[in-house]
């Protein structure tokens, strides 16, 4: 228990890390480097891998276009899709759920549309279908010691051509996927989910309390309108099952 809390708290460091490295880099973030960490783990699920890979570059291909803040914010919507498709849902909450999403994205399309935030209302459509699939796509990924350690090595290339912070973004990516890896194997507490809701959130509150960066409002708002929709939902389904046991 020790060992997986001190996991936690450096997956979390390196969320931190991240987002920090991001921040300051605003939209100059390399595609390989995203890449990377997939590569690090493709040969666990081929085809998982390469719907993995794909979802990734496409959401790689849009961040020069996006606002970073906008960027990270969709992460969010992983623990809604926890929640959501989690075995107390139901086709009532997804529906309910989904017009949530919809609305709020859609909100965010016509405020770009309308030049009040800047970004391409396409690319933020994109850019929430990729981090869905990659909610999809790591579902039930199977801890595993056989990785593609040659994949890291591209990292001394993006250091020698001068992406030094993307070199630092896949790294820190890299470390966040072997952590959670590691700490899905412990029995004693489901660190899987604690860590679904902690790293978008701890993510994104880094870029909202960084000094030298400034979040949108419509951006904040949308954000914290997921994540209390994600809460809220997932409070009341744990009432009415805590209900319905007595």
């Amino acid at each position: 228990m020790v060992f997986s809390t001190f996991q936690f708290l450096i997956t979390s460091l390196l969320a931190v890390l991240c987002a920090l490295t991001v921040s300051a880099t605003q939209q100059d973030i390399s595609l390989l480097a995203l890449l990377i960490p997939v590569m690090w783990v493709f040969p666990q699920r081929v085809v998982g891998g390469i719907v993995l890979m794909a979802a990734v570059s496409a959401y790689g291909l849009t961040l020069p276009y996006q606002p970073i803040s906008l960027s990270l914010s969709h992460w969010i919507l992983f623990p809604l899709l926890m929640v959501v498709f989690s075995r107390r849902s139901s086709v009532g909450v997804l529906v309910t759920v989904s017009l949530v999403v919809v609305t709020l994205q859609v909100g965010v399309m016509i405020t770009q549309a309308g030049g009040k935030l800047t970004g391409e209302p396409m690319m933020t459509l994109v850019q929430a279908l990729s981090v869905t699939v990659i909610w999809w796509a790591v579902q039930g990924w199977p801890p595993s010691e056989k990785h593609c350690w040659w994949a890291l090595g591209l990292i001394l290339p993006l250091w020698l051509t001068g992406y030094g912070d993307s070199a630092v973004v896949a790294l820190c990516l890299t470390g966040i996927v072997g952590c959670v890896q590691s700490i899905r194997k412990a029995q004693t507490f489901n660190w899987s989910k604690l860590l679904c809701w902690t790293l978008p959130t701890v993510s994104f509150a880094t870029l909202v309390v960084t000094p030298w960066f400034s979040v949108p409002n419509p951006v904040f708002v949308v954000w914290v309108c997921l994540l209390g929709a994600a809460w809220m939902t997932d409070y009341v389904l744990r009432s009415f099952d805590e209900e319905t046991e007595l």
